[in-house]
């Protein structure tokens, strides 16, 4: 038994512990904002699974720990945390969604737990941490790009990665409960004075910063490049090899920040947080109008600005900034654990500052693109996705003025070699890994040959991703579409690369998937349900534009598609939606004015209207129902349809019923 305490004793490594640890927390924050979406919020009216927000205030119960955490009882939080996280991928519905409440809840303990413990090494610790973080964001980009933005390790077999870190960090725990570690019963800063709430909270939200820029952007460089239209591949190097560059700094001579003044820090956050602002905003800008939609119908169909190099601007700057985020996190670290604040005080402190701020951020986040169906609070978010990364920006930079120059004094390093060359190890894996697994995954399509003498085209509401039980389903959509096989498929509401569906990129992953060219408009940050192409022949002369509309704003994709050297489609992926008919009748004008006077024209998508309203007789007397020219007849009480040129002949259509979304997908075979 002494033997079995000595080799966990003397193979505990904080490193390993806290890399696991914020990995699982930053997965488990994704999962349980999707769930609260998916369950809450999708249908667009509240229900009770809203209160599973109340998890994000598990830290109030430090405010019960008047003077103590002993470590017995940080272990079990933490072992909670693990296990919940491991458990959670194996369920569905609610009983996820409680899992990964859990998991948050008991970091959202634990980790302000820690910084009441007995530590006299708060240097080497706060590197510990931002090095912690540093590899978990690395893990988690490499997870993510080796399965084409879902990340493999909650994924079908793969979930033994999960459990293999699993265990890992249960046995590291393990070795903290031996080391008898205890915490002080006195809080007091370094100076002997008892630190001040308002300094806490401040630190707090410094860190708590850290945590929601990274979840909103970095985790999964897909969200910058849907973001930008950036090339995915480029912008995770560039992520990936800016953080690694951090990881190598501060594991061979963290002493360089000695070379840091404060002044530096200052300038260094806000120069990212204005390039990270300007990221987004630059492609929010709606030709003649700003970053504001305008809110007079015959301002539209508004055509997307086509992305310039300039527009990159900002991109790179970010990237090139972004290790600020670490080097913020391992100061705001230090300095939280030379004060050792009570339980009490840093339980109140994560309850707002951690609590409360995270909820309101991810509403923050979500607002924009559900304004009108909130529209006492929701309508004055419209256009303001920008707002949910400067807030997070600002309340990284103002935490800094409260880090004393000391803390900012780094000695030379104390990483034996054999720890250096195991993180050096690790982080060449994750990087060769990562860049193998964007590569392999970005598809490769083989254009059919000409001797093709009919076309499948396919359109199809995917509710971003979700079945009808509120679950994620990319891989049943994915198969329903596999035994269509279409040639050109068209996807409605496939916008879930934002918080609202766990970063993930289910356009790049049906690409990936079938092997297809796909073009998704338009860009995420002009906050529409998201509308997407995808052909196994080359698109061109590709374009978004967008539709006016008194409850959320509309965006619609338009490609041409070369079927051979005489034939060229033009084809539009479309889902307008609407209070009024008023309303309505506006869109499908729009639409029809981006159609009229064009050839071989394919108009397909979720259309919210049905046979014979108004708005389905403007459309068929432009183009032809390819239902009823197939059939005869309308079909009765559809909203999903495939509308044609005249001359077009339609050999068969289909609807495949209700199941992996709440949209039948339908499809029709047409002769070229």
């Amino acid at each position: 038994m002494a033997n079995f305490k000595n080799i966990i004793t003397k193979n505990y490594s904080e490193l390993t512990l806290f890399s696991i640890i914020f990995l699982f927390f930053l997965q488990m924050l994704s999962d349980l904002a999707e769930r609260i979406y998916n369950f809450a919020l999708l249908g667009l009216e509240p229900t009770m699974h809203i209160l599973a927000l109340l998890f994000f205030f598990s830290p109030l119960i430090l405010l019960f720990f008047r003077r103590t955490i002993s470590n017995k009882t940080l272990f079990i939080i933490g072992e909670l945390a693990i296990i919940t996280r491991l458990l959670e991928p194996l369920f569905q519905k609610e009983t996820m969604l409680i899992l990964s409440g859990v998991s948050v809840s008991c970091f959202l303990i634990f980790f302000p737990a820690f910084f009441t413990r007995n530590k006299n090494k708060e240097q080497q610790t706060g590197i510990t941490l931002g090095l912690s973080l540093a590899i978990a964001v690395a893990l988690s980009i490499l997870f993510r790009t080796v399965n084409s933005t879902l990340d493999i390790s909650m994924y079908g077999w793969f979930q033994i990665i999960g459990w293999v870190l699993g265990i890992i960090a249960s046995i590291m725990l393990v070795g903290m409960l031996l080391r008898k570690e205890e915490p002080k019963e006195k809080s007091t800063d370094n100076q002997g004075q008892p630190a001040s709430f308002g300094r806490i909270l401040g630190l707090t939200f410094g860190l708590v910063s850290v945590f929601i820029i990274i979840w909103f952007a970095f985790v999964s460089p897909t969200v910058i490049s849907r973001w930008t239209e950036g090339n995915y591949i480029a912008i995770t190097i560039g992520v990936l090899g800016m953080l690694s560059l951090f990881i190598i700094g501060m594991t061979i001579k963290p002493d360089l920040m000695n070379h840091i003044k404060s002044w530096m820090l200052w300038v260094w956050n806000g120069l990212f947080t204005l390039s990270l602002t300007l990221t987004i905003m630059v492609h929010q800008i709606i030709p003649e109008y700003g970053i504001r939609f305008p809110d007079i119908p015959d301002a539209y169909p508004i055509v997307a600005f086509a992305t310039t190099w300039t527009q990159h601007i900002p991109l790179v700057l970010m990237i090139l900034l972004s290790p600020i985020i670490y080097i913020d996190f391992v100061l705001l670290s230090r300095e939280m654990l030379k004060i050792k604040p009570k339980p009490s005080k840093i339980g109140g402190s994560f309850a707002l500052g951690a609590g409360l701020y995270i909820v309101i951020m991810i509403f923050m986040q979500l607002l924009p693109t559900v304004w009108g169906y909130f529209y006492a609070i929701g309508y004055a978010f419209r256009d303001l996705y920008w707002l949910a990364f400067l807030v997070p920006g600002v309340l990284l930079t103002l935490p800094i003025f409260l880090i004393k120059k000391k803390t900012i004094n780094f000695d030379k390093t104390t990483q034996k070699m054999k720890s250096k060359s195991i993180i050096f190890a690790i982080l060449g894996l994750i990087f060769v890994g990562t860049v193998a697994g964007a590569i392999i995954t970005t598809p490769y399509p083989t254009t059919p040959s000409e001797a093709k003498t009919s076309l499948i085209i396919m359109t199809f509401n995917i509710r971003q991703g979700v079945n009808d039980s509120g679950d994620k389903n990319y891989d049943g959509q994915l198969e329903l579409i596999r035994s269509v096989n279409p040639d050109i498929l068209a996807l409605q509401e496939c916008d879930p690369t934002r918080i609202s569906g766990g970063n993930s990129d289910v356009v790049r992953y049906f690409a990936d998937k079938l092997n297809m060219y796909s073009y998704r408009g338009p860009k995420s940050v002009v906050n529409t349900y998201g509308t997407a192409i995808l052909s196994k022949y080359p698109l061109s002369n590709v374009a978004a534009f967008f539709m006016y509309s008194g409850h959320q704003q509309i965006g619609a994709t338009q490609v041409q598609i070369e079927i051979n050297s005489t034939l060229t489609y033009n084809v539009f992926s479309h889902h307008p939606a609407a209070h009024t008919d008023d309303i309505r009748t506006y869109q499908i004008q729009e639409m029809l004015s981006r159609v009229n006077g064009l050839d071989n024209v394919i108009f397909m998508g979720d259309f919210n209207f049905r046979p014979y309203t108004a708005q389905y007789n403007l459309t068929v007397n432009v183009l032809e129902d390819s239902w009823a020219q197939r059939w005869d007849t309308a079909a009765d009480d559809r909203i999903d349809h495939i509308f044609l040129s005249f001359g077009m002949t339609v050999l068969n259509a289909q609807y495949i019923e209700r199941g992996q979304s709440d949209h039948p997908a339908y499809w029709i075979e047409i002769q070229i």
